[in-house]
């Protein structure tokens, strides 16, 4: 009788490419150091249709009878939550407020045009919806005979146990559970004159890296091509943006819609202090330098026609240590990622 093939723990950091053929259920993983295909790689229950990736490296998945947050290099590591409703489309964006692990957690997901949440504490029987109000954005001339609309969250980071989002050189918003949701925002002294360039238009993300709060600002031009990047730090003492020639010699990866995310560079043989950013539909990743934007272009090998390229990152591994009679409990660090234009 022949043996089962094993399955082959995925490697990561690695890109899960979303393919366009229809009849392709499952994503396709990409090394990120080959740039191929991960042959027989696979991370149980992952589909096109039922994933919604953290930055912290856990994947929210939801099954016909089960939700739970997924190890992507351990099947048998699951955190079990309630089920989330049907229908939620997989463009929103899912952050947690910590590790897992400590209590109250919040599961967050974030609808990407609709002005609404989705939370949940780890241990909740349900998940709780919420509509929120942050103002709106006016339009001049209007479109389709409306002269405003309401402003959603888009980009948004976890740190020190709050989200922020819609991180700009002028404001960051605020949201916080005490214990229901709570907005606020915080005005930034001193803005950057001119930070968004010479069109004031950019793809801006926030990334939590080691408790530290950072804004990447990739500017775009009148043909809507990046010709800029830059690192910002949030100062929150003095309430500002502090430019960032090093991010502590870790690697930040960026995705589709609004994900950043951080990683150990050393650990996972990743370029220092420099930016990840997939681009599905050419095929490729770029590396940018953070301290002068050199940037390298890394083709994928025989990759498919693809609607959306998510970074999966690895999540915090749980190491018991015994010492005498006392047992320890210590973190090791590691993270995920996707995409971000595409």
């Amino acid at each position: 009788m022949e043996n089962a093939s094993p399955v082959v723990s995925v490697p990561v950091p690695c890109l899960s490419m979303e393919q366009r053929d229809e009849s392709a259920d499952k994503p396709v993983l990409f090394s990120i150091s080959d740039k191929k295909a991960i042959i027989d790689g696979d991370i149980p229950g992952l589909t096109n249709a039922n994933a919604w990736f953290t930055p912290q490296g856990w994947i929210l998945l939801r099954l016909s009878t089960a939700t739970f947050l997924q190890n992507p290099q351990d099947s048998q590591d699951k955190i079990h939550l309630p089920h989330l409703p049907e229908g939620l489309s997989t463009r929103c964006s899912c952050q947690l407020s910590g590790k897992p692990s400590l209590p109250g957690c919040i599961v967050l997901v974030v609808e990407p045009i609709a002005t609404v949440i989705w939370y949940c504490r780890i241990g909740d029987d349900e998940w709780t919806r919420h509509e929120y109000d942050i103002g709106t954005l006016p339009f001049d001339p209007p479109i389709d005979g409306k002269d405003h609309d309401d402003v959603a969250i888009c980009q948004i980071a976890a740190c020190h146990g709050k989200f922020y989002f819609n991180g700009f050189f002028d404001t960051i918003g605020v949201l916080e559970f005490t214990p229901t949701p709570v907005f606020s925002s915080i005005e930034i002294v001193d803005p950057t004159p001119g930070g968004l360039g010479v069109t004031g238009a950019a793809h801006v993300y926030l990334v939590e890296s080691e408790d530290e709060l950072y804004m990447v600002c990739l500017r775009i031009d009148y043909e809507f091509t990046i010709y800029d990047m830059t690192v910002h730090k949030m100062d929150f003492l003095s309430r500002q943006w502090r430019r960032a020639d090093e991010i502590g010699g870790r690697a930040f990866f960026l995705a589709p819609l609004y994900f950043g995310a951080s990683c150990s560079a050393d650990e996972y043989g990743l370029e220092k202090d420099s930016v990840y950013a997939s681009y599905a539909v050419d095929k490729c990743f770029e590396v940018s330098k953070v301290e002068d934007d050199e940037t390298e272009v890394h083709d994928l090998i025989d990759a498919p026609d693809s609607k959306r390229g998510m970074w999966i990152l690895p999540v915090e591994k749980k190491v018991e240590m015994i010492r005498g009679s006392n047992r320890c409990d210590c973190y090791l660090q590691i993270y995920l990622w996707h995409s971000p234009i595409n």
